[in-house]
């Protein structure tokens, strides 16, 4: 990337932090993302180290001129040793500077330290939910270096049945290169995401949450998604 550096904001009250979320609240629909002040609160928990092993990690792509050009959020989950991607924005005119690679790369360096941090060796996988028509990840799929979990995802702004559009979520394998998991690993995966990532008080009354246990049921283990042939892979 050539311009600036990449800068993980540690500190809510520094003032590149609300500079840093004012892109994912431009780039990212309300139902999409989570409020401002409710990512403030997480930088702010990481900050006075309350998180207990959970990494929070805001990082801010900058320009020469020292302005926000791409913001990347994760969080690890320590439960299933894998880091979650919740949000990566980039201004429409540094697109095409790989501001979002390298600000993909720094999250998951942070997960691959808090792995370490935690006592579990190596990160599993950098996991992400992405809308299901992504040519992001239908290159990724072809050159399998994702493997999109095969079942319907909803993530916590969505319901079955509402209309919105279908996103998928997938898993970038560091130290676990499985092509099939446990489903009950993969339940405990969306329970994370939606209890610890999303703040999500009760997953379990969520409708999208419910539909995805519901379909999870009764099966032993997951595979690559039934749609990764369309897809080339």
């Amino acid at each position: 990337m050539r311009d600036g550096k990449i800068v993980e904001i540690r500190d809510e009250r520094d003032p590149l932090a609300r500079q840093a979320l004012q892109l994912i609240v431009e780039m990212f629909p309300p139902s999409d993302r989570q409020s401002t002040s409710a990512l403030l609160s997480e930088v702010a928990e990481s900050r006075m180290e309350l998180l207990e092993g959970d990494g929070f990690h805001l990082f801010t792509a900058l320009s020469e001129e020292g302005r926000p050009m791409g913001t990347a959020i994760g969080v690890y989950l320590r439960a299933v040793n894998a880091g979650f991607i919740l949000y990566i924005a980039v201004r429409p005119e540094y697109r095409s500077r790989e501001a979002a690679r390298t600000l993909r790369r720094e999250l998951a360096m942070a997960f691959r330290d808090d792995a370490k941090r935690n006592g579990r060796g190596e990160l599993a996988w950098v996991v992400g939910e992405i809308e299901a028509e992504s040519a992001w990840l239908r290159r990724l799929v072809r050159e399998r270096n994702v493997i999109p979990f095969d079942f319907t995802y909803y993530h916590p702004g969505m319901a079955p049945g509402s209309g919105d559009k279908e996103y998928i979520l997938y898993r970038q394998p560091v130290g676990d290169t499985r092509e099939e998991i446990p489903a009950q690993l993969v339940r405990q995966i969306i329970y994370d995401i939606f209890r610890r990532a999303y703040r999500v008080s009760y997953p379990l009354v969520h409708p999208g949450f419910a539909a995805m246990i519901a379909e999870l049921e009764g099966r032993e283990m997951v595979g690559p998604h039934r749609r990764t042939v369309e897809w080339g892979a």
